[in-house]
């Protein structure tokens, strides 16, 4: 009689991509919201609840120093595996900061995860990656959208909204209703939602970083 091994199951494979939460403490419309509890637990490990989910090469959390030392009292960055890199408080958003440490991440392709949604879906940003969205060379970022679902969220500041063209391209982002169609009449089955979640490519980053106009006045206006 021979006894019989199960055979061993190899782990699942990583992602090629770099996965960077952004953050700060001293957001003007919505202050220490990373420790801000969504059904008991931070927003922030929310973010990184996904993050570790689409078993990415490397997981990369981003914030001024300050901020980072405070959150590591309330946070076991270890339990994410997670690799802390202190960013600039005069980044004005989660984007410059991102681009602040493009050449510190390891792989082509980063995708960003913002901690204010923690509703956000991480097997679909999977299935998105996996589909090969940045598979055209041509394009140099994504991002994600959906609809609204109550009035009270497409009226608010805090959810940014968005235009595309028939193609899928973005054509302007804002904090304020958008479309609005002849005397200013809102359509809400047209409004879209973006979700704060950005895929790049590190060319992309690149490009930002050395860019003398980037961010835009139009960008410090919106906040976006």
């Amino acid at each position: 009689m021979t006894e019989s091994t199960a055979p061993e199951i190899a782990p699942p494979e990583r992602r090629d991509v770099s996965v960077v939460v952004p953050f700060r403490m001293a957001s003007e419309r919505f202050p220490n919201k990373a420790l801000s509890l969504f059904f008991g637990e931070s927003l922030i490990e929310h973010a990184l609840d996904k993050a570790k989910r689409l078993r990415a090469r490397e997981i990369v959390l981003t914030a001024p120093a300050d901020d980072l030392a405070a959150l590591s009292a309330d946070v076991d960055f270890n339990a994410f595996d997670v690799r802390v890199i202190a960013t600039s408080s005069d980044c004005a958003s989660a984007t410059e900061r991102v681009v602040s440490i493009y050449e510190q991440l390891i792989c082509d392709t980063v995708l960003t995860i913002p901690i204010d949604e923690p509703m956000l879906d991480a097997d679909e940003l999977a299935r998105h990656l996996d589909a090969g969205c940045m598979n055209d060379p041509q394009i140099g970022a994504v991002t994600f959208y959906c609809d609204f679902f109550m009035a009270a969220d497409y009226e608010s500041p805090l959810s940014a909204k968005l235009v595309i063209d028939r193609h899928g391209r973005l054509l302007y982002m804002s904090r304020s209703v958008i479309p609005v169609g002849k005397g200013g009449v809102v359509d809400p089955a047209r409004l879209k939602k973006n979700v704060g979640a950005f895929v790049f490519r590190r060319s992309f980053l690149r490009a930002l970083a050395d860019a003398s106009d980037v961010p835009t006045a139009l960008d410090r206006h919106e906040g976006l």
